[in-house]
C-alpha cells in the first residue's frame, strides 16, 4: 500500500513542474467505478490542446487513477464541462503527456497511503517487541 502510494504521489508531484497551454474540452463526465465502493466516480475527459504548433489530444484528468466522492464528482462536472476552455499541464519532454488537474491524489490515495504506513510501522514495532524478546 504504501509503495503504490509513494508512487502515486511521485508521479502527482512531476505533473506540478509541467509546462501550462489551454485545451478545450470536446467531452466529459463522470462514471460510478463498477470495482470500487459505492461512493467511487472516475472523472472522464477528453480535450484537445496545442504545443508548439503540434496538435494533441489527451485523456487524463490526473497523473493517476482518481475516485471522487460525490461531490468531488459534481466539482468537477461543474469546472470541465463540453465546449470550455480550460488549463491543461503537459510534459515538455513529452507534451502527448497532459493532466488537467496537476498533482491531485484523491481522498482514497490518502487514505490508502496511511493505512499502509500504520501497517508498516505495527510490523516493524511487532517485529522489534519479538526480537527484544529473544
Amino acid at each position: 500500500m504504501s509503495a503504490n502510494f509513494a508512487s502515486k504521489a511521485y508521479r502527482a508531484s512531476e505533473t506540478l513542474d509541467w509546462e501550462t497551454g489551454s485545451a478545450q474540452i470536446l467531452s466529459s463526465g463522470v462514471k460510478p467505478a463498477s470495482d470500487r465502493q459505492d461512493d467511487c466516480y472516475e472523472p472522464i475527459a477528453t480535450y484537445s490542446y496545442k504545443v508548439q504548433g503540434r496538435h494533441f489530444t489527451g485523456q487524463n484528468v490526473r497523473a493517476s487513477d482518481s475516485c471522487l466522492s460525490r461531490s468531488e464528482s459534481e466539482q468537477f462536472q461543474a469546472a470541465f464541462k463540453k465546449g470550455d476552455t480550460v488549463a491543461v499541464y503537459y510534459d515538455p519532454g513529452y507534451p502527448s503527456e497532459a493532466v488537467l488537474e496537476p498533482g491531485k491524489l484523491s481522498f482514497n490515495d490518502w487514505i490508502q497511503g496511511i493505512a499502509g504506513l500504520v501497517i508498516t510501522v505495527s510490523a516493524l514495532l511487532m517485529g522489534i517487541e519479538v526480537l527484544r524478546k529473544r
